[in-house]
This record gives C-alpha cells, structure tokens and sequence, in this order.
C-alpha cells in the first residue's frame, strides 16, 4: 500500500487490549503501533539487554522484533499465549541467537519494498536512559533470588535452555528444575510489580 492510499488512524485508547491494536495492524494503523511500543518496549528491552549487555544491540532487537509484529501480525496466536508472553519470547530468541553469533534478519520494509512506519526510540536520550533504568531494574530483581534459583533462570530465559538441558546441566531432577522457575517467577512478579506482568 502507498503513503498516499493508506487508511487514516483511528483513535486509539491508551487501554484499548492489545489484541485491539493488533487488528489494526492490517489497516496500516500506525497509532496502533505506537500505543503497543509504549506499552512494552521497556520490558522486551529490559530482556533483550540483559542477554546481550549492550544497548544499541537491544534496541535494535526490540525495533526489529516489532517490525517484525507489524507485518507479520498474524504471527500471533491469542489462543497460545497473551501478546506479553509471545512478544518477550520472540525479542528473547532473536538475542540468543545474536549472542550466539548468528544472523537475525527481521523484514524492515513491507512487501512493495517501502519502509515500515516505526518511531525511532533511539534518537531520544530519555527514552534510552529509561530502558537503561527498566533493565536494571530486572538485574536487580533477579538478585533478590537465590543462586540456585537465578541460575535456572537464567539458563532458562536468558540461554535459551530446555528443562531438560538445565537439570543435566546442574545435577537436579527436571521436577525440581519445573519448582524452581514457578518459585522464582512468582517473586519477580512480585518484585517487579506491574513491569512483572509479562513474564
């Protein structure tokens, strides 16, 4: 669709579900867009840093993860998970897999070859010092677990391991390794209040 022929916005309510903005995605909604980006930038931020220890590296993550989202929005499935769930995991695969060193390549442009409409959070000095704040946030409410239990975490979330994989890796029955990570995200919830929502 060219500039000239795209839908206008519609009034979209700052507590309108994301499923809502979703659905008009397909008219080109960029309003939409931008209420789902203030929405949770921040956490997918807060995840994608703490994989990678790098802000530009994270922020391009979360840009392309919602490129990503934007054209492709039937990608998610309400009937599998809420748009926090499925949206954190993708943002946490795509930095796995840059922290293993391999290629993530997310559509910028849409299928006439025209960029996608996407507000560059990057030139803001206070957006970024904002996500800066929000992954710090979630390193520290990570501290507030005991080792054991950061670890499964971490192992879990953050490298992308299996169960299965993490209760090799540290001697454990997978039973236990099910307990710790229901424990240990109940607190960060706790913890991290209503940014906890989406884990």
């Amino acid at each position: 669709m060219r500039p000239s022929e795209q839908v206008a916005p519609l009034q979209t309510l700052p507590d309108e579900p994301d499923t809502g903005l979703l659905a008009r995605f397909a008219l080109r909604d960029e309003a939409a867009l931008a209420t789902l980006y203030d929405r949770h930038s921040r956490a997918a931020y807060g995840v994608a840093f703490y994989i990678l220890k790098d802000a530009a590296q994270a922020q391009d993550i979360v840009h392309d993860a919602f490129l990503k989202v934007w054209e492709k929005p039937g990608l998610f499935d309400p009937a599998r998970a809420s748009f926090p769930t499925f949206f954190l995991t993708v943002v946490r695969h795509a930095a796995i897999s840059k922290l293993r060193g391999g290629r993530v390549h997310l559509p910028l442009d849409d299928a006439e070859g025209l960029p996608l409409p996407f507000p560059d959070e990057r030139v803001s000095l206070q957006a970024g010092a904002e996500e800066r704040a929000r992954a710090e946030h979630i390193q520290a409410a990570l501290h507030t677990l005991k080792p054991v239990q950061r670890e499964t975490v971490e192992r879990a979330f953050f490298r992308g391991e299996t169960r299965e994989d993490i209760a090799a890796a540290m001697s454990v029955p997978v039973g236990t390794v099910k307990s710790r990570l229901k424990y240990a995200l109940d607190r960060l919830r706790g913890v991290l209040g209503e940014e906890g929502e989406s884990l």
